[in-house]
């Protein structure tokens, strides 16, 4: 049985706040009914799973959303002072994520329990036996220098793997955030995904942290924008305002303050990243192009178009060779322009593209999947383990929003897995 769960974005709480209260305690209790769930076979007997992987495929924490980087100090510099700050990142990201890691670790060492099958087939519930546990924490574009950094503060014990990639041979599992085109794009870093985290969403944050007007609000709301897909974030900032003044909670004064504070941070963001100097096809200026995307007066026109990827060559775009006949990715699909046959292959996770028609569901939360071979092919499980209850549907090219959307095609086929 696998499970793979992605984007927790466990931040060192200098910003953001943290996850959602309860994800940890869902998670835990999704994961033990599964556990007990794949028990039971196709024929209706019972008997226990041999053993469970749990892959956090990437994102797990998020270090590029910090008030260390809103000075003259950036993540990806090289020296002495920019280790010192990450690794004090990461160590407060860890702290706050102790009751996830609490967790993993006490299911490596101890497993999960489960009923013992009798001589019929049957679960008793007198006697029960312990199922081991594997854990794999992989990096991802928030959380890249895990290796290095924070391998000696995540669970310890011998089945416990930190990496970029996990595979049994069967399914593979990464992050993927070499097939977004903001991260691929400058062949470098910083790229332009790791500069909209530092550079206008770590400022934007900083400035409403250094406003105490704003303070109160600024941790729920830099925690939404980060979370999300970035280029999204004027549609999440439009759609919390829009919260906030229903509620009664913002005067109009306010929100046109914070909205100004918004576009001077995109203003600087495409100050700093003209220093990347991306560039799209017939040479059309990308940064440009984004920082058009990102004004929150025009979320309404901008609805459901990603204008700059337009001028990035994404047709074509596929998972990379690999001997493994079932992909996961914990980063968004990349190819807005995929055909019909590989978006019916795709089963995607976690946060996607929010629009500002009357949505109120688009606090990013983590996701997870339960995978367990059936025959003919893989049975491919949502784990609801956030607030709402996430729907599953069929996914349409203006449906990926927050929640779980299943393929048909995708339900006990081999495929791909996109864990958002």
């Amino acid at each position: 049985m696998l499970v793979v769960t992605s984007n927790w974005c466990i931040s060192d709480g200098t910003l953001a706040t943290g996850l959602p209260s309860g994800c940890v305690a869902r998670f835990r209790a999704e994961v033990q009914r599964a556990s007990l769930r794949c028990g039971f076979r196709r024929d209706g007997s019972y008997r226990p799973v041999e053993a469970v992987d749990v892959v956090l495929a990437g994102d797990t924490f998020d270090w590029l959303v910090s008030r260390e980087w809103t000075g003259d100090v950036r993540p990806w510099d090289p020296g002495r002072r920019a280790a010192a700050s990450r690794e004090r990142v990461a160590a407060a990201a860890l702290g706050r994520a102790d009751r996830l890691l609490a967790t993993l670790a006490a299911w490596m060492r101890r497993g999960i329990e489960v009923p013992a099958a009798d001589r019929r087939g049957r679960p008793m519930q007198a006697a029960s036996r312990l199922v081991p546990v594997q854990v794999a924490v992989l990096s991802g574009d928030r959380d890249r220098w895990l290796e290095e950094t924070a391998g000696g503060g995540l669970p310890s014990g011998r089945t416990a793997v930190v990496g970029r990639c996990w595979s049994d041979g069967v399914v593979t599992v990464r992050h993927g955030e070499e097939l977004d085109p903001l991260h691929a794009v400058c062949g470098r870093e910083p790229t332009l995904g790791e500069s909209l985290a530092v550079d206008l969403i770590a400022r934007f944050g900083g400035v409403l942290a250094d406003c105490a007007a704003w303070r109160p609000l600024a941790g729920g709301l830099i925690r939404r924008l980060a979370a999300g897909v970035l280029v999204d974030a004027p549609t999440r900032l439009f759609n919390w305002l829009s919260d906030q003044e229903g509620g009664g909670r913002l005067p109009a004064a306010g929100r046109q303050e914070l909205i100004d504070a918004w576009h001077r941070s995109v203003v600087l963001w495409q100050r700093a990243a003209r220093r990347l100097s991306p560039r799209g096809d017939n040479g059309v200026d990308l940064v440009g192009r984004i920082a058009e995307g990102l004004a929150v007066d025009d979320v309404r026109s901008n609805a459901g178009t990603n204008r700059w990827l337009d001028a990035v060559r994404t047709g074509g775009v596929a998972v990379p060779p690999d001997s493994a006949v079932t992909a996961v990715l914990g980063h968004p699909s990349v190819d807005a322009e995929a055909s019909a046959a590989w978006r019916r292959q795709v089963v995607c996770l976690g946060p996607g593209v929010s629009t500002p028609l009357g949505r109120r569901d688009d606090l990013p939360t983590p996701a997870a999947v339960l995978i367990r071979p059936e025959r003919g092919g893989r049975q491919i499980e949502q784990l609801p383990i956030d607030n709402g209850g996430s729907r599953i549907g069929c996914g349409h090219d203006d449906e990926r929003g927050h929640g779980v959307w299943l393929s048909a095609a995708s339900l006990g086929r081999n495929g791909i897995v996109d864990a958002a």
